[in-house]
């Protein structure tokens, strides 16, 4: 099966998939440009890219890299090759660990704006389908274990609204080494403070603490739970969609002077 057969089988599946494309290369290796490697979400790549050292690299650029928009790289392999990385994305996840008050009209914002929902928590009076009709899937397990088992990679947003600090812990360990895109943890200054620190002294770097949005949200005033929804969800986009965090009425007045 050719790449675009693997794509369009993936794409009526809603399946998710990286796309590995030759853009450029060298003089003498024209008749690679254009040659596309598809590498389904929890797979092996079908196939290779120019052969098994090339495809290893390709690899190793994808993992070690957050996929937030298509991007070109470069890659030394017997001369320069730039090759386009593209997803093909199915509707995109967000997992909301914890479903306490705030997490309700989280759930209820994200599916307005066309995310899948998977809600968890290890309490069954909380984790339901009655509490949570719009969630794609409701998860009652322990933290622990479910940071396991979930397959995080999948998953475009990563929300900790748990109810202590030692739940937020054991889901900070794994998250922070998955490649979801948005990392937010609710919390105070101070708590959030204590948390990193901690995380820091075990070990965790800094570059990847750093990916945390913690406390989470936009500063927007809010105080009721569907309010920091709100901040949490405009954050979230902020963030996917490139924004700048700043009211339109202001960037207008600074490009016209008023």
């Amino acid at each position: 099966m050719d790449a675009f057969a693997k794509l369009q089988k993936l794409a009526q599946q809603a399946s998710a998939a990286d796309i590995m494309t030759i853009v450029s290369g060298p003089a003498e290796r024209e008749n690679v440009l254009g040659k596309m490697l598809v590498i389904p979400h929890g797979q092996e790549p079908d196939g290779q890219l120019l052969d098994p050292v090339f495809t290893a690299k390709l690899l190793a650029f994808r993992d070690a890299h957050e996929w937030i928009k298509p991007q070109v790289f470069q890659v030394e392999y017997h001369g320069n090759y730039q090759c386009f990385w593209d997803r093909l994305a199915m509707k995109p996840r967000a997992l909301i660990l914890g479903a306490g008050h705030i997490s309700q009209p989280l759930a209820e914002l994200l599916a307005v704006v066309d995310y899948e929902v998977v809600i968890a928590d290890d309490r069954p009076d909380f984790a339901n389908a009655l509490r949570f009709p719009q969630a794609a899937q409701v998860i009652c397990q322990s933290f622990e274990k479910l940071m396991l088992q979930l397959p995080l990679a999948e998953f475009s947003a990563i929300v900790i609204v748990t109810r202590g600090h030692r739940y937020d812990l054991d889901c900070l360990r794994v998250a922070l080494l998955q490649a979801s895109g948005y990392i937010g943890m609710i919390g105070s200054k101070r708590r959030v403070a204590s948390i990193l620190t901690l995380l820091q002294e075990e070990g965790i770097s800094r570059e990847r603490l750093s990916r945390l949005h913690a406390p989470i949200g936009l500063d927007i005033g809010a105080q009721s739970p569907a309010e920091i929804a709100v901040s949490i969800v405009a954050e979230l986009i902020a963030f996917m969609r490139g924004g700048k965090h700043l009211p339109l009425s202001e960037q207008w007045r600074s490009c016209h002077g008023s």
